[in-house]
């Protein structure tokens, strides 16, 4: 008894929490069954890693680390949980009858509510991510071994759905945008064809450029034409005023003088001409030009984010499928006793010695 007394703390605060726990974990602890699966998320990459990063993107497929911490982040997140819920029934799962007070749910710790349902499934869901590989692995843990793998599956097919969710939105916004600006492009087109359709309507002229060079060229020889008439009938009154011809001649310059007005009134005179017909129709050429390479330069576009969107497919690949555990893994027994008694030492003697200095501090 006289050993006891002096050796009371190092009972109470030492050996009586290791001994409980001992006595938990030997006697009373339900045993856990871990599912363990590998699988990598991969893009399309033209980075080149060594070791086993390397060989599995050898193919040309590289590993996205942020769609990973995407997989990571749902498979023990509320969403999944919910989703999965629905799938299966996991509060019958994580409450057998071979599950202990403590482990099963409900617990004491854990009560029949949302967020404690959660806590508790995060520790039975664990996604760890290995940066020098790229693979990521998924344990579960449950009573039963069949339970684990079931929850495990579920859970991998739920990541695979959220993969093609990723890949789907990935593609909708690269080319979202870019749909947007080919059918802005094209309604611009249907616009400047249906202004140049109701000008052609309007003037009854397919193109007045054409028009206009005909009238040019008819100028030209009509100007040829005079030049040379009135070359002539310079010549004809210096040699032979009285010639008969001077008269026919005469009219027939001031009847090409005449034409040639004409010529130039349907070329810059008056509501008619050709001038302002030309100006506008260059103008609606001139904007057709622009929106036509406009919507080339878009569907251009187009392709270039489709053709991108293609190469941003991410992939979910298991590595290793599902396991069927044939013993249980967990509770670690021995490492959870170890862990308690040499935490409670360390605790135990650093009490004691701040009490023992405290003490000492006292009698000075």
């Amino acid at each position: 008894m006289a050993w006891a007394r002096r050796h009371l703390g190092v009972l109470l605060f030492v050996a009586l929490p290791t001994v409980l726990t001992a006595f938990y974990y030997w006697v009373i602890a339900a045993d856990l069954y871990a599912s363990e699966s590998s699988f990598i998320v991969r893009t399309p990459s033209k980075m080149q890693v060594s070791g086993i990063a390397g060989l599995l993107q050898s193919t040309g497929v590289g590993g996205g680390r942020e769609d990973v911490y995407a997989v990571q982040t749902f498979a023990t997140s509320r969403d999944a949980l919910a989703i999965l819920s629905k799938e299966i029934d996991l509060k019958a799962i994580f409450n057998r009858p071979e599950a202990d007070l403590l482990a099963a749910y409900p617990n004491p710790i854990d009560w029949d509510s949302a967020e404690d349902f959660h806590q508790y499934f995060q520790r039975r869901v664990a996604v760890v991510y290995d940066t020098t590989t790229g693979i990521s692995t998924l344990t579960v843990k449950a009573f039963r071994a069949e339970d684990a793998q079931l929850i495990a599956n579920t859970l991998l097919s739920l990541s695979e759905q959220l993969v093609n969710r990723l890949n789907a939105r990935a593609h909708d916004s690269a080319v979202r945008s870019a749909e947007t600006d080919v059918k802005a492009s094209e309604d611009e087109v249907r616009v400047v064809q249906q202004g140049l359709l109701e000008y052609r309507n309007r003037e009854s002229l397919l193109d007045p450029g054409k028009a206009s060079s005909a009238i040019f060229e008819g100028q030209a020889k009509t100007e040829a034409e005079l030049l040379g008439s009135r070359t002539r009938l310079s010549e004809l009154k210096r040699s032979a005023p009285q010639s008969p011809m001077l008269a026919d001649l005469q009219a027939h310059v001031r009847a090409l003088e005449e034409q040639l007005d004409s010529q130039r009134a349907r070329l810059t005179g008056g509501d008619g001409a050709m001038a302002p017909k030309l100006s506008s129709y260059e103008q609606l050429m001139l904007q057709k030009e622009f929106v036509t390479r406009k919507l080339t330069s878009a569907l251009a576009s187009l392709e270039a984010s489709r053709a991108e969107a293609r190469q941003q497919q991410i992939y979910l690949e298991r590595v290793v499928d599902t396991s069927l555990p044939d013993r249980a893994q967990y509770p670690k027994r021995l490492e959870a006793v170890l862990i308690v008694f040499i935490s409670c030492f360390i605790l135990f003697s650093i009490g004691n010695l701040l009490i023992s200095g405290v003490r000492e501090h006292g009698q000075q």
